[in-house]
């Protein structure tokens, strides 16, 4: 039998992170594109020297950046950070830009000062705390300087009502800096607890609370599965005879096997102890059996310190429809556990439970 070429999965966090943050990048450059051509459209036909140029330019960049994000010629990260700087460079020229054509005559900024928070908000929630920083605190910094050229050299000079506009702006863009750097760092504290709690510190895989989490997010969202638990042999006698800091060797190594091995969408956990447990797609039993001999040549080739190769027992279950995680569970680990009665170092695979209307199945024990 030929072994199917397995691919090393992305972390199920991370693909649960990058995708609704490429469903939010095309909304929000949608809604980006559609107010700078509003803008256009409310000009006519007597359009601001800046905006004719660098609307229409904004508009291009933010559908081109959806097109390569949507062809996958970049990382929705690249295409945030392109966008952020656009912005960013956009709304500085249109304050400079006021301060010669609009605010001397009115004593006010225009509604174009509006986004600065926003821009300061999004430096928060897009970035890590300290980049954050830098980027909001030197867009600030750019749109301070620019106020006090205006209000101490330029034609604005002298004008005090104009002055109280400003140092509102300035104030709210000051406060506003502040308030998200502060929740920033709640929320990376935050963030931080929550990984610590969904995952094994030990071998860095998710723990049992995080595989049970996915387990019900699979049950409600009604999609089949393929469920691997596996325990270690003699575990026990590995730490009695060589120690707990060699056994700790032990399930690192075996945890790094079992990520190398993931398919596409599966999720490796630490069950307890030594067992552990891998949530897969629903695969067919040929290739969960390549799969499962590649991950126990891997383990045999182990060495780490006296102890030379591991083996383990392999229960696996394929959920039918409708049935439940638990007894999916149930039928995987009554499967681990009668490779344990025949000898240990082997794989099975449950029996799939069959109503009056199914046909006889033919055996699906897998020896080898």
């Amino acid at each position: 039998m030929k072994t199917p070429r397995l691919t090393r999965s992305p972390e199920f966090v991370e693909n649960s992170w990058l995708r609704p943050q490429r469903r939010m990048f095309f909304v929000l450059a949608s809604l980006g594109s559609g107010a700078a051509l509003g803008a256009l459209w409310m000009q006519a036909p007597q359009f601001d020297s800046l905006d004719r140029v660098a609307l229409p330019a904004l508009v291009l960049l933010l559908l081109g950046l959806q097109f390569a994000l949507l062809r996958r010629w970049l990382t929705v990260h690249t295409a945030v950070g392109v966008t952020y700087a656009a912005s960013s460079l956009y709304f500085l020229l249109a304050l400079e830009h006021q301060f010669w054509f609009f605010a001397d005559r009115t004593q006010m900024l225009s509604e174009s000062t509006y986004w600065f928070p926003v821009l300061y908000a999004a430096a928060f929630l897009l970035y890590s705390p300290r980049r954050a920083a830098w980027l909001a605190g030197g867009t600030y910094l750019l749109a301070l300087l620019l106020c006090l050229y205006h209000l101490t050299l330029g034609p604005a000079r002298g004008d005090t009502q104009l002055l109280g506009a400003v140092l509102q702006f300035l104030l709210v863009g000051a406060v506003m800096i502040v308030l998200e750097a502060t929740f920033c760092l709640q929320r990376v504290h935050l963030l931080a607890a929550r990984e610590a709690a969904y995952h094994d510190a030990l071998t860095g895989l998710a723990n049992r609370r995080a595989a049970e989490e996915q387990l019900s997010a699979l049950a409600r969202s009604g999609q089949s599965f393929t469920l691997v638990l596996f325990d270690l042999d003699h575990f026990k006698a590995v730490n009695d005879l060589h120690g707990h800091a060699t056994g700790d060797l032990v399930l690192r190594g075996v945890a790094r096997a079992a990520q190398h091995v993931l398919p596409r969408g599966g999720v490796a956990a630490r069950w307890g102890g030594e067992e552990f447990l891998l949530i897969l797609p629903p695969l067919p039993s040929a290739q969960v059996r390549a799969l499962l001999d590649l991950l126990r040549a891997q383990l045999r080739s182990q060495r780490h310190g006296a102890v030379t190769g591991v083996t383990a027992c392999f229960g696996v279950a394929t959920a039918c429809p409708g049935e439940h995680p638990d007894d999916v569970l149930a039928r995987a680990d009554a499967a681990m556990y009668a490779v344990k009665r025949q000898g240990r170092n082997d794989v099975h695979l449950a029996e799939v439970r069959r109503t009056h209307h199914d046909t006889p199945l033919e055996p699906v024990g897998m020896r080898g």
